[in-house]
């Protein structure tokens, strides 16, 4: 998982400094920048993301690495210590993990609602029967972090669309 995450940030920086005339201009006002952030650089940090299961240590580095970029789009150094609610506030983008969130959600929506026998649905449901681990604490699986914003039974409430919907805030948001 650390790979995919690196090489994500990677295409994402690939991409921001392949946009670096529009980003860095004086010219351009920040709606400009935010629109372009999110339309073209997010997407590319994010691609994939439904499937994820994050820790504590790949959120950090999505969020520094997005910070990053918000105080390079201001011309902010880290030295200045500008707060990170103040870059946000002048930079108007969206957070990536509130946007990892919506679509992994979307997507958990999405597959449980879907045929039974959709090759992406058997493969999400799968587990190895013979499996072996390490010591200590399991990994955190991709249905965990669904499983705590709405239960045990999420299966059952994702054909509830309505319902669905009401859920995604709180969990994009968590």
């Amino acid at each position: 998982m650390s790979k995919e995450i690196d090489r994500r940030i990677a295409n994402g920086l690939k991409k921001y400094w392949a946009m670096k005339e529009i980003m860095k201009s004086r010219d351009l006002g920040m709606p400009i920048k935010s629109r372009v952030f999110n339309t073209c650089i997010l997407p590319c940090l994010t691609y994939g993301c439904e499937t994820w299961s994050l820790n504590l240590n790949h959120r950090t580095k999505l969020v520094t690495c997005q910070r990053a970029m918000e105080r390079s789009i201001i011309g902010v150094k880290r030295k200045d210590r500008y707060s990170s609610h103040n870059i946000r506030n002048q930079t108007r983008v969206i957070d990536i993990l509130n946007k990892i969130g919506i679509q992994k959600w979307r997507w958990a929506g999405h597959l449980q609602r879907d045929r039974q026998e959709k090759w992406s649905k058997v493969v999400t449901n799968w587990y190895p029967r013979d499996g072996k681990r390490n010591r200590g604490r399991p990994y955190r699986r991709w249905e965990d972090h669904i499983k705590q914003t709405a239960g045990p039974n999420w299966r059952r409430v994702a054909h509830d669309r309505k319902q669905w919907r009401e859920l995604e805030e709180a969990f994009a948001n968590r």
